[in-house]
């Protein structure tokens, strides 16, 4: 069981992307994703972007239960909030439960520079920062991304798939956390997908959405 829970936490390394606001119903968007390992599911990812003047808010919330033979052996809890402005990233505050283990995440863009702080330490970073904004397909474009679970700088390698699926163009990212796949319909994220360690398949699909592909 040790060994499930190591290659599950490590796969959630990616699954981190994503403020609280209110405003009208038109100017937001949502998506719910189910999400499933070899068929089977595990819960549910929600996301939620609001478009305000000067700003875009991000919300995301993951609730993920593992169980074998009816015992939840893995329980994994993401909340995350990010504000975007000019196409980069200016706030994240994010917590995460991993069973008992638990992270905490605060970003703050000051001038040109994101100042990060997690539990146990404070890094800053210069320019325009995104995070694994999978809703967001111009953050494909880069070679370092924000894991908002651990508040880590993590260098990636992207590049589009020649395999077809269906109507959508797929991306494959690669870093220490491993390999994922991205699947999109024109600019929406519509599927995620990623060979975990021991062999299994774990999936995203989205199921329901009230987004603007054109917006």
């Amino acid at each position: 069981m040790n060994h499930i829970r190591k290659v599950i936490c490590a796969f959630l390394f990616f699954l981190c992307a994503v403020p609280s606001a209110s405003a009208d119903n038109q100017n937001q968007e949502t998506w719910k994703f189910d999400v499933e390992v070899d068929g089977n599911s595990i819960g549910t990812h929600h996301f939620k972007k609001t478009y305000l003047e000067k700003t875009l808010l991000i919300e995301s919330t993951a609730k993920f239960d593992v169980k074998v033979l009816f015992v939840n052996i893995f329980k994994y809890r993401h909340e995350n909030k990010e504000t975007w402005e000019n196409g980069c990233v200016s706030s994240i505050e994010s917590k995460t439960t991993a069973n008992r283990k638990k992270f905490r995440v605060s970003a703050e863009k000051r001038e040109d520079q994101l100042n990060i702080r997690t539990i146990e330490e404070s890094k800053e970073y210069q320019g325009c920062i995104m995070t694994f904004a999978y809703w967001n397909k111009e953050f494909l474009e880069q070679t370092s991304l924000v894991n908002t679970q651990t508040g880590e700088l993590v260098e990636v390698e992207i590049t589009q798939l020649d395999e077809k699926k269906a109507d959508l163009s797929g991306y494959l990212i690669e870093s220490k956390g491993g390999p994922i796949k991205v699947w999109y319909s024109d600019s929406r994220w519509v599927a995620l997908e990623s060979k975990l360690k021991n062999g299994r398949t774990l999936t995203y699909q989205l199921t329901d959405s009230t987004d603007s592909p054109d917006r």
